[in-house]
């Protein structure tokens, strides 16, 4: 039994983050035991700086910290005897703040035992998980560091000090992890803990350290003696001139202490490095003649500026790609501009992702001058000046105390002068005057750079930034998985039998890593028991994130998006809630029930335009979509419109509970109340009062997968302003119904789709439908002329299909009912193929006319499509089911000044060979889609569809890839097709899918192939969903 130590498992004492002490009846008599416990104490500043976990083990605590039985006092006796009086009272010391520490208490009870223990193992994981975090916020500090250190050199002395701006931060902690990183590049290596503290305190304060430090670079010390004055320093200089080590000098707030231990830079060998840590900037010049670096750590180069708010994200996982995309927009010297901004809703990773960035080496070596100020929605801009100065290393007494704007901005403005910078603007939310002021202060010059977050699209496009902009792209099932299963198990392995359920709960996150974070915090205060595990993923579709601590915390971090819409936009998001989750919502359905529930206001006019609501409606939609607030899910043919959206279902519960604290009402039943609106998503059978008994006026009605039979509509009911039956079976309203409805209820409809397969209804223009905007009939229906014959009555049409072209349509378009419509669907059946000619001769009187769908229901041959009078301002056209079309069909269509967009669906041609219309031809055209057609080759003359953007050729049979014209190969990845399955030598184009396209914005869009084609057929869960939404919630 020895008297230090052993120096192996010294070694380990100083390498360790964290110590657990374990207390039996017999420690105390163990002198090994109480020299490793003041070692510990020592290295942990008596836990202050590293955490020290003490457990007594079926010993009283009151016991080990007062030694009261005699068998302890006996101990401590043989100790003073062996060791000393002095030693003794330091042993007793350390024993006492050891007993000090929080820790566990185990008694005598196996049962009790393993419980304990288990409780012992998560306070353990739990303090490793916050030390783990620490670790990972200092990496890019002793990246740069090491860099300062150049440990490529071995030719010279180097010194590097550093020091910390701010108390809050452990520069100690910092320097041991520095020191273990590199320590391994040296011959020897020393780590001398609170030098100048031991210099004062103790007599032999230097002869002490000055053993130790030979005695760690490998010295026998144990029979050596140091002179009074210099101690060992010619000894030091005698055995480590010619070796290249480490020194670390911490605590050091004396140029007297500093330069009794670091000699005079002879006293190492070539290549040597010192690291000196203080809190004491003005000692970090230089000694000797050897200059010393310098570094400082701030609180916000690990916390972002945001106070005690850790804005670096512990765990980064994935990103690569992202990273990569803005490092390479970073060092892109051809585009113009020099901001570069990440876009993406609360919680995706924004942050993160800029820290990743900021952090990196590459940037680093890029960007000698590097700041960073968060801005927020209300930001200071005195307080964004001094975080950036902050930053840029200035002295705080040359900015703390100054409250002038145009002053702390100058002062920036000259620190990044002439100077290759990068400056992060994390969490921007307005362009106005934030911007204005900021912008001034970044000189355009030596390939400055600006680095922006923002939820907002339009927030980036105003700020001039680079294109594409750069939307952080969902987590993967992998990442989603590594980012949750490091939440819950921080660096141990995941059970086995846990993976498989822990993937799902991690799948169904959607890869938001806010989510998957906080969903992750809330599994893990849970037992890791399969049943337990199974138990949560059942209840996480019905268990309100919002009520776990955490997930408060992300709720509102995402509130913030809410709050800053305008108070006209915050009821049509809000109205997003009244879907089932992760449902897809058609756009054109959505902005409909807006108007129904007059959040969009009628027709406003200005000047000669009318600015209709639709047209409002879109643009709250897409300003939603820019917000990050709103997910495109399929986008028109065009590649710019909005065809369906869906919501994370995060999102979807800030609706709900906003709405609920607005005292809206989105559960079911619903109060009694005389006007509501009612969603239903499932399967009902038999009658079902799903509508109140009182109810005279429903906003919606809106019905999915429901039967007509199974609704009861009380007799009170008298208005409905949107009505939406949707369903693919063999359900039909009975014609009866269907005019019964108009003329009790309908008075004030002003949407009406009815998907039904199987039933063609009649129906008569009456007053009962004057307020009506939107008639959508799947199955087709037969119009009347009312007998009063009154004009007015369809002023306010804007959709109209699918009516059957007969005669009655024509005297309805020649006397001009449907002023302003903007989109038609017409149904040619063997009736009317003759007449057709006549009875659409009025169709040049739709001025306002855009989209004009044709839906031949005959296999007989269309005399010619140059018979029919098209309206010049038409923009799209879609011919299905067209048989024999012939090449004057094709000129009749490329004749159309405006047309752009065109498709056809199930259509044959005459010889198989489509001729794309004569030169001139097309002049407008950007979007040529075919699916389904029946043809072998395709042409194109000289200067036909010269303004083509878009060519998509779906499923056509007998069409080879080699067989299209060269203009269309041109475009490049602009060009789909999709063979069919017939053609086997195509195969291999089949990966190219003809409905998504993978933009350099990283995100898959969903485009239009289909006319007649709904996002929500696909989804065949059988579910039950009823919203209620009553009147003046919002």
């Amino acid at each position: 039994m020895g008297d230090q130590v052993d120096s192996t498992l010294m070694e380990a004492i100083k390498r360790s983050r964290m110590f657990i002490v374990v207390m039996s009846e017999n420690y105390v008599s163990s002198s090994w035991c109480l020299m490793e416990l003041e070692e510990m104490l020592k290295y942990s500043n008596n836990g202050t700086k590293r955490p020290i976990f003490p457990i007594f083990y079926h010993v009283e605590p009151a016991e080990v910290r007062h030694q009261i039985s005699e068998k302890s006092k006996k101990a401590m006796e043989d100790h003073e005897r062996r060791v000393g009086i002095d030693k003794v009272k330091e042993w007793k010391l350390a024993l006492s703040t050891l007993c000090g520490l929080s820790g566990q208490h185990i008694v005598v009870n196996k049962e009790y035992e393993t419980q304990v223990m288990g409780e012992i193992a998560e306070k353990v994981l739990a303090k490793y998980r916050e030390i783990k975090q620490l670790l990972n916020r200092f990496d890019s500090q002793v990246e740069a560091v090491e860099s300062l250190l150049n440990l490529e050199s071995r030719d010279t002395l180097g010194m590097v000090g550093i020091y910390e701006e701010d108390a809050k931060i452990d520069i100690t902690t910092f320097a041991f992890e520095l020191y273990y990183k590199i320590k391994y590049e040296f011959k020897a290596a020393s780590f001398l803990l609170d030098v100048s503290r031991k210099l004062r305190e103790d007599a032999n304060g230097l002869e002490n350290i000055q053993k130790e430090l030979l005695s760690d670079m490998g010295v026998d010390v144990s029979t050596m003696m140091g002179s009074t004055s210099s101690g060992f320093s010619e000894i030091i200089k005698q055995m480590l001139r010619h070796k290249r080590v480490l020194l670390v000098l911490d605590g050091v707030d004396s140029q007297q202490h500093l330069e009794l231990l670091a000699g005079r830079g002879a006293w190492f060998g070539g290549g040597s490095r010192i690291i000196i840590t203080t809190e004491v900037k003005d000692l970090l010049y230089e000694i000797h003649g050897v200059e010393i670096r310098t570094h400082c750590i701030r609180e916000d180069e690990f916390h972002g500026n945001r106070g005690s708010s850790t804005m670096m994200e512990e765990n980064v996982v994935g990103l690569e790609k992202d990273f990569r995309k803005v490092m390479n927009q970073l060092k892109d010297k051809d585009s113009p501009g020099n901001v570069v901004s990440v876009v993406g809703m609360g919680g995706s990773g924004k942050t993160t992702l800029a820290h990743k960035v900021y952090n990196s080496s590459e940037a680093r070596q890029l960007f000698p001058c590097r700041a960073w100020a968060t801005i927020s929605q209300k930001p200071i801009l005195t307080q964004v000046f001094r975080n950036l100065l902050k930053c840029l290393k200035v002295p705080k007494s040359e900015y703390e105390n100054s409250s002038d704007e145009e002053e702390l901005k100058e002062k920036v403005r000259n620190c990044l002068n002439r100077k290759k910078y990068l400056v992060v603007l994390d969490d921007v939310w307005a362009t106005n005057n934030p911007w204005r002021a900021l912008r001034g202060c970044f000189p355009k010059n030596n390939g400055g750079m600006i680095l922006v977050t923002t939820r907002n699209h339009r927030v980036a496009n105003a700020l001039e930034s680079k294109i594409p902009l750069l939307t952080v792209t969902p987590m993967d099932e992998e990442e989603s998985w590594q980012l949750f299963r490091n939440e819950v198990f921080y660096s141990t392995m995941c059970p086995p039998e846990l993976e498989g359920i822990g993937r799902s709960i991690a799948e169904n996150c959607n890869g938001l890593p806010l989510l998957i974070k906080t969903t992750a915090g809330i599994v893990a205060k849970r037992e890791r028991l399969v049943e337990e595990w199974e138990e949560i993923k059942k209840l996480l579709p019905y268990w309100s994130i919002a009520e776990d601590n955490d997930g408060k915390e992300m709720m509102k971090r995402l509130k913030l998006s809410y709050d800053d819409l305008s108070e006209k936009m915050k009821p049509c998001f809000l109205y997003l809630g009244a879907f089932p989750e992760d449902s897809v919502i058609r756009v054109r359905e959505l902005i409909c029930m807006w108007m129904a529930e007059e959040f969009i206001k009628p027709t406003i006019q200005t000047g000669r335009s009318a600015i209709e609501p639709e047209d409002i409606g879109e643009q709250y939609l897409k300003e939603l979509v820019d917000r990050n607030l709103v997910q495109v899910v399929k986008r028109r043919s065009d590649g710019k419109g909005i065809k369906s959206v869906k919501i994370h279902d995060i999102i979807r519960e800030l609706c709900i509970s906003e709405s609920n604290s607005n005292k809206a009402c989105l559960v079911t039943p619903p109060d009694q109340s005389s006007t509501f609106s009612l969603l239903v998503h499932g399967h009902v059978f038999g009658k079902t009062p799903l509508i109140p008994d009182n109810c005279q006026v429903m906003n919606v009605l809106y019905l999915k997968r429901i039967s007509w039979s199974s609704i009861i509509f009380p007799e009170k009911l008298k208005s409905i302003r949107f009505l939406q039956k949707k369903d693919r079976i063999s359900d039909f309203l009975e014609i009866r119904d269907m005019q019964s409805l108009f003329s009790l209820i309908l008075q004030n409809l002003q949407s009406l789709c009815v998907r039904s397969t199987s039933r063609e209804y009649q129906i008569s223009i009456g007053e009962g439908l004057k307020q009506l905007r939107h008639f959508r009939v799947h199955s087709g229906s037969y119009l009347l002329e009312d007998a009063e014959g009154v004009i007015d009555k369809m002023q306010n049409l804007q959709t109209l299909f699918y009516v059957y072209a007969d005669s009655e349509m024509g005297i309805l378009l020649g006397n001009g009912y449907f002023a302003n419509l903007r989109t038609l669907g017409l149904m040619i059946s063997e009736d009317e193929v003759q007449s057709l000619e006549e009875n659409l001769r009025g169709l040049d009187k739709l001025s306002k006319l855009c989209k004009l769908k044709l839906n031949f229901d005959c296999s007989t041959r269309v005399s010619s499509l140059d018979k029919i009078a098209f309206p010049s301002n038409l923009s799209k056209i879609t011919l299905s089911q067209f048989s024999y079309l012939q090449d004057q069909d094709m000129n009749a269509l490329g004749r159309i000044p405006n047309l752009k967009i065109l498709k056809f669906y199930l259509v044959s041609c005459t010889e198989n060979i489509l001729r794309c219309g004569s030169a001139g031809s097309f002049p407008q055209l950007q979007v040529f889609i075919q699916k389904s057609v029946e043809v072998t080759s395709v042409t194109l003359e000289n200067r036909a569809m010269s303004n083509l953007q878009r060519a998509v050729f779906h499923l056509c049979r007998g069409l080879k890839y080699n067989c299209l014209p060269e203009q269309m190969h041109c475009l490049g990845r602009n060009l789909r097709f999709i063979p069919h399955e017939d053609d086997d030598d195509d195969l291999q184009l089949r990966d190219d899918d003809l409905q998504s396209r993978d933009d350099d914005d990283g995100i898959v869009y969903m485009y239009d192939s289909d006319p007649d084609d709904d996002p929500d057929d696909d989804d065949d869960d059988v579910y039950l969903a009823v919203t209620c939404i009553l009147k003046n919630i919002y």
